[in-house]
């Protein structure tokens, strides 16, 4: 577990817009990451979309997600809005 970041257990599917959002806290800031679906295969989810699927799958990569969302905001990735979206 990286101690720079917190990924919270917030991980929310929309089927809608094809993403998952959560929020993480780094160095007492909270951020709203948006992981696209593009993100989701390059990490090798080939599922349907579907809550659980997705879910358990997030489960799985959740080291990666954490990581990848620490370099992101490291790299001042962020959006205008102060959202990341992780590709």
């Amino acid at each position: 577990m990286n101690q720079s970041i917190l990924v919270n257990d917030d991980m929310a599917w929309s089927p809608l817009n094809q993403h998952v959002q959560f929020t993480a806290q780094y160095s007492g800031a909270i951020i709203k990451c948006t992981l696209t679906l593009e993100y989701l295969r390059s990490k090798g989810f080939s599922g349907e979309l579907q809550s659980e699927a997705i879910d358990a799958f997030c489960s799985m990569i959740s080291f990666d997600i954490e990581e990848d969302t620490q370099q992101a905001i490291v790299d001042e990735q962020l959006e205008d809005n102060g959202c990341l979206l992780l590709r």
